[in-house]
């Protein structure tokens, strides 16, 4: 007989997955996402994004951009629909999945913030998000291996761990 209260997920493993809300910094939600920030693949893929950032953002340089990251121009609006459509793929690249929309739902990703883009503060904020993320759980791996290693950097498992023999 078959037991109404267990469900079948299949296998199921904690591959390091979080959820993650996007806040301003008045606490106003942006976005939410989910993906593997301590991803050892991440870092890489965030380093090649960074690196084609000021690619992606070189034509916007000659276009007049207005403060809601729009332009009224027609051949700057194909030249800002493209650098959108290239930083969107250069994002989803990053965190392997379509995670565009979160970061860039409510706020224009070329909107100017502080004199810089607004997606290079939001890659600059997932940048120190991710190094974070790592350094707390790599911690957490050297608490786990140290627990485990305590007896043999103090000297206490001299001889494998052996007894002594009484004489």
């Amino acid at each position: 007989m078959a037991n109404d209260k267990v469900k079948n997920f299949g296998i199921v493993v904690d591959d390091g997955t979080v959820k993650e809300v996007i806040r301003n910094k008045y606490g106003q939600e942006v976005g939410v996402f989910y993906f593997v920030p301590t991803d050892l693949n991440m870092a890489d893929r965030y380093d090649e994004v960074v690196k084609k950032i000021p690619e992606i953002t070189k034509p916007l340089g000659n276009i007049d951009i207005n403060p809601d990251g729009s332009t009224n121009e027609e051949s700057a609006k194909e030249t800002m629909a493209e650098a959108v459509r290239q930083l969107y793929e250069a994002c989803d690249y990053l965190f392997g999945g379509n995670y565009s929309e979160a970061f860039f739902g409510k706020v224009h990703p070329f909107a100017p913030c502080n004199g810089k883009f607004y997606c290079e503060n939001a890659l600059e904020a997932v940048g120190n998000y991710i190094g974070s993320r790592f350094d707390h759980e790599f911690a957490k791996i050297d608490d786990r291996v140290a627990k485990y290693t305590h007896g043999y950097r103090n000297g206490k498992h001299k001889n494998g761990g052996q007894r002594k023999k009484k004489k």
